[in-house]
């Protein structure tokens, strides 16, 4: 049994550093990933409600051909794809968030087995490289996490910016409603 943990141990002292980049890396590429799609699912929302058209017409004073833009009609149940494929990508976002906080337990177990390691040596140089694993560990741990968390609070302005619009559109058509404008099924 000793001999198990003395193997996670070296193997936690050599490459924990290595696991915190590229699990950093891996969770702010999906992060980068999601925020392009919920930029895209924004714009189309914005897009569906100021969609406009335009009507061609014959001016009866000049005689000549004019446009002018008219609201197009958009349908609630248009708004509620939009809206429901806008929610799976914020369940994307949801996820990758839910690995931020392991980094900084991950510099931890990094500091962790650098001391253990340092307790096992009596070389005073390896302990000093013991050392060293452990104050990077986490350290690396600490600045992936904060480069996460700024990357995970634009998206989360964006989803919050998104929903407000929803949210709005939904006020509208509820008052609508009652005001008999538009009747429900």
């Amino acid at each position: 049994m000793e001999a198990i943990f003395r193997a996670i141990v070296v193997f936690l002292y050599k490459s924990i550093n290595v696991i915190i980049i590229l699990g950093g890396l891996t969770v702010w590429f999906f992060l980068v990933k999601n925020y392009a799609k919920l930029y895209t699912k924004k714009s189309v929302i914005n897009e569906a409600m100021n969609r406009k058209y335009k009507e061609s017409f014959l001016n009866a004073k000049t005689r000549e051909m004019e446009e002018r833009e008219k609201d197009e009609k958009v349908t609630p149940d248009t708004i509620r794809d939009y809206e429901r494929d806008f929610n799976e990508v914020v369940s994307g976002y949801n996820a990758c968030t839910q690995f931020i906080p392991l980094f900084p337990l991950l510099g931890i177990l990094g500091t962790v087995s650098g001391l253990v390691m340092q307790l096992r040596d009596k070389d005073i140089e390896r302990m000093y490289e013991s050392l060293s694993v452990s104050l990077t560990s986490t350290l690396l741990g600490l600045i992936v996490t904060i480069f996460l968390k700024i990357g995970a609070t634009v998206s989360a302005k964006l989803i919050e910016d998104t929903e407000i619009v929803l949210d709005d559109y939904d006020k509208k058509l509820d008052t609508s409603v009652k005001l008999g404008n538009i009747t429900s099924e």
